[in-house]
């Protein structure tokens, strides 16, 4: 592939992607950095350069990795789109979650923070391949390696910053953004069972290689699951929901109105039906295990983190009466403070203590005025006890030789120079004037 990719005229290096068809396939977004490297730019400047050549504007915040590159939104499918015309690869959306778009939810949860395996990227390494982000990765309900059964990981090993693997302008894969450190040191926890079948589930999905015409139809997993919930449960929609875990307007919903269910709802039915994600997905119900179904333990696979807190009582009397006094002593603190003393919510002060929260509030401000005041008339002092000092020596009277010609201690207490410098250099020049 990569020497019929060589003979391919194109805007951009015909890169060759990585894993496809495999669990371990390549994300569009380290696809995308490894371009860049190519052309010898930056990932921002290729993004760009992308741009223009397609005629798209943008923002003039733009970041490139602000964009979900791997994910299955039309602006992932734009810029696949984009650079398999600007680069001749065909099927770049193999890189994207783009070809189940019609049968998973596009709201199904990113992760909260990047994420990878250090063991597949000291694999790479050790391999004398290229190290490169996993397109699994990028899926918010994986949380481990299948290959390896250990946790992904969040954090540099080097620096300890999280978020370093491609928040940057300039982007190798594989390394910390923020220091540089090669990401694929150290070690990880190992995964729970529970983890390491959502991860198997998820590889199973990417292994399949799907191009964009021949992509599942929601139909046909719809109609699956219809069978499952005839099978399973007599038809009976809201036992098949409590099978699953899940309200039963929910399953009601996707059976009768045509929704879209998530990828933790998918899951939640591959591992109650006996049926592989990819199976699922495709409405395959073909060679159905139906007796000797792999069950798992919905509760270890989904642990319900959302109990609800039990309910506070509280005595607003008592509180309204701390709030008074409060206002009567010598301290000055702020509503937000107090209320984070009293473990309550501010909103909940203004609302049943008002009058008592209002009068704090209104101190509170009058003593940040009077600080404020009181800061500014040190820093005039200041600045005038220097001005001579620095016009005598002949230079421009700024910020910096201010800061220059001030002894540290005498800062403490010290804000807004620069605006009071430039209030008294507007004074001089009227008076001057």
């Amino acid at each position: 592939m990569t020497q019929k990719l060589l003979m391919t005229r194109s805007v951009l290096n015909p890169v060759a992607p990585i894993g496809v068809g495999t669990p371990e396939v390549e994300s569009m977004g380290s696809y995308f950095c490894r371009l860049a490297m190519s052309h010898c730019i930056s990932a921002a400047d290729l993004g760009h350069t992308v741009e223009r050549a397609m005629q798209w504007s943008h923002s003039e915040g733009w970041r490139w990795h602000g964009i979900s590159l791997s994910g299955m939104s039309d602006t992932a499918h734009d810029w696949a789109c984009a650079l398999s015309k600007l680069t001749s690869v065909d099927n770049l959306h193999s890189l994207t979650l783009l070809p189940w778009r019609d049968v998973i939810a596009e709201q199904s949860a990113r992760p909260a923070s990047a994420q990878w395996c250090p063991h597949c990227l000291a694999d790479d390494r050790a391999a004398g391949a290229t190290p490169y982000f996993r397109l699994s990765w990028d899926v918010g309900a994986v949380s481990a390696c299948p290959k390896h059964q250990r946790r992904l990981v969040h954090v540099c090993p080097d620096c300890g910053c999280a978020n370093t693997r491609h928040k940057s302008v300039f982007v190798v894969p594989g390394w910390c953004t923020s220091c540089g450190g090669f990401l694929g040191v150290g070690d990880s926890e190992p995964a729970t069972p529970a983890e390491a079948w959502i991860a198997g589930q998820l590889g199973a999905m990417l292994a399949v290689k799907y191009d964009l015409a021949s992509r599942p139809s929601l139909e046909a997993m719809l109609d699956g699951i219809r069978k499952l919930v005839q099978h399973l449960d007599d038809g009976k929609s809201a036992r098949f929901a409590r099978r699953i875990g899940l309200p039963k307007n929910t399953v009601r919903y996707w059976l009768t109105e045509g929704g879209t269910p998530g990828l933790p709802a998918l899951l939640r039915i591959a591992s109650q039906s006996g049926l592989t994600l990819p199976k699922l997905l495709a409405g395959d119900l073909t060679e159905w295990p139906q007796a000797c179904a792999d069950i798992h333990d919905l509760n270890s696979l989904f642990p319900d983190l959302k109990e609800r807190a039990p309910r506070k009582v509280r005595n607003w009397d008592r509180i309204r009466a701390q709030l008074a006094a409060l206002n009567e002593s010598s301290a000055v603190v702020s509503v937000r403070e107090t209320a984070r003393d009293l473990n309550v919510n501010v909103r909940q002060l203004y609302i049943h203590a008002n009058e008592e929260a209002r009068a704090l509030a209104v101190r509170w401000n009058e003593h940040r005025q009077r600080l404020s005041e009181e800061s500014r008339k040190k820093t005039s002092e200041l600045i005038e006890r220097v001005y001579p000092e620095i016009a005598a020596k002949g230079k421009a009277v700024n910020l910096r030789e201010v800061l220059a010609h001030v002894p540290k201690e005498d800062l403490d207490g010290v804000r807004d120079v620069f605006s009071v410098l430039q209030e008294m250099k507007k004074m001089e020049q009227s008076r001057v004037a």
